[in-house]
């Protein structure tokens, strides 16, 4: 017990250090791309790295992933990515010309994302093995805890170093960044619990043949992962939808638009802390339906925000309801993270993590071009009561569905 609180310690700590300098150097170099080419489409290209990586690589890196030891996967992925925050320092220069600048950030960031994914993919299906049963709740929930923080930090410290301080020297911070998680990683026990786990000896093809055919068996796992990418969808609308609300539509400044987005990071802080303390229902179904309703019923609220002709009202409704959406996300993404991580066989953790992960991700870009397509035509409070409808309709079919999945488990 007290090895595996240890053990809980130590993996948060590094991963909460670990989020914010990549988090930090990410929107740097996100920001040197803007500043030096004024090109939204690079800036978005860097964007699209991560899921179009996880989308293409999600059957090879699952399939590793389950077939190979995990520490050793992490180990090699986490050494890769500092070898490779190195080079970018000895790499990247001023006086080198822009397309060569561009294609070391490019080609770098490819290769901390790809790192990243395997790291991650492994680490996630070691839970288990990594820490004691009554410590699972609390890895996962922290963890969303560490990624709140992250997103919420991350664009202040990046915002004090971006233009002020040289990118290779921001590296650095990454470089250290990366060097404790890979500490971190060497220090972990990730056998401490006994786990039985079936040996893989298939090809790569019959391999992910397998992992699919796990998903048409599991009704439950088929249930959350349809809600989630619904879910993921109709708040990538959102994402389009708030900007032009509050700044378009309502004159709102930039500033206060900030701050009334911000607050979603805020509410997955808050939950995330708050689920760590307290355990969750079983009924990881009906859970999620609920929520899918307030969710529903807080995008609502978010449309008529658009029709107020107060700004600093409207600003006060649309960061209370902010609030809640990330409250939502956190309370969401912990069900549905505690049954991969707990309820899915070991030894296929890793393909059902990868392929679930790159499924969800995928469908933003997607629900980005439409969405702005619609907000071509309509205004965003029609926009978002569209993705309320979406939203509610996505939740009640998930309690609807709970007596007749849980009946045929």
């Amino acid at each position: 017990m007290q090895k595996s609180k240890k053990q809980l310690i130590l993996a948060i700590s590094s991963l909460g250090i670990g989020n914010l300098t990549s988090a930090t150097f990410s929107f740097c170099l996100g920001v040197y791309v803007l500043q030096k080419t004024s090109s939204s489409m690079l800036f978005s290209m860097l964007l699209l790295i991560r899921p179009l990586s996880n989308l293409l690589l999600s059957s090879l890196i699952g399939f590793c992933v389950d077939k190979y030891d995990h520490k050793k996967i992490c180990m090699i992925a986490q050494a890769t990515s500092v070898v490779a925050v190195i080079l970018f320092i000895a790499l990247f220069r001023e006086q080198l010309s822009l397309s060569e600048r561009l294609l070391i950030i490019v080609a770098s960031s490819i290769v901390l994302t790809v790192c990243d994914t395997f790291q991650s993919t492994s680490y996630k299906a070691s839970t288990n093995s990594m820490v004691a049963a009554e410590h699972r709740q609390k890895l996962v929930a922290y963890e969303q805890l560490t990624d709140a923080g992250a997103v919420i930090l991350a664009p202040i410290l990046g915002g004090l170093l971006a233009g002020v301080v040289a990118i290779s020297n921001i590296a650095l911070l990454e470089l250290a960044g990366e060097s404790v998680v890979l500490l971190a990683i060497a220090l972990l026990d990730f056998h401490l619990i006994s786990v039985e786990v079936e040996a893989i000896n298939d090809s790569l093809i019959l391999s992910i043949k397998n992992g699919l055919e796990y998903f048409k068996n599991d009704r439950y796992l088929m249930e959350l992962l349809l809600f989630a990418v619904i879910a993921n969808f109709a708040l990538s609308g959102l994402e389009v939808s708030l900007p032009i609300a509050m700044m378009k539509e309502l004159g709102i400044p930039a500033n206060l638009y900030g701050l009334a987005d911000s607050f979603c990071a805020g509410g997955m802080l808050l939950v995330s802390l708050l689920l760590g303390s307290f355990k969750m229902p079983k009924n990881y179904l009906l859970t999620t339906g609920r929520i899918g309703i307030i969710l529903a019923g807080d995008f609502i609220i978010l449309a008529l925000a658009c029709l107020c002709p107060n700004k600093l009202l409207a600003t006060g409704i649309f960061s209370i309801c902010m609030l809640v959406v990330g409250a939502c996300l956190a309370a969401v993404n912990l069900p549905y993270a505690m049954y991969v991580r707990t309820k899915v066989p070991v030894n296929l953790q890793g393909r059902v993590g990868a392929t679930t992960s790159s499924v969800v991700a995928v469908l933003s870009p997607l629900g980005y071009a439409l969405f702005g397509l619609v907000l071509g035509q309509v205004k965003p409070v029609w926009c978002l009561m569209m993705c309320a409808i979406i939203i509610f309709a996505d939740g009640l079919r998930l309690l609807l569905s709970t007596s007749r999945v849980n009946s045929s488990i």
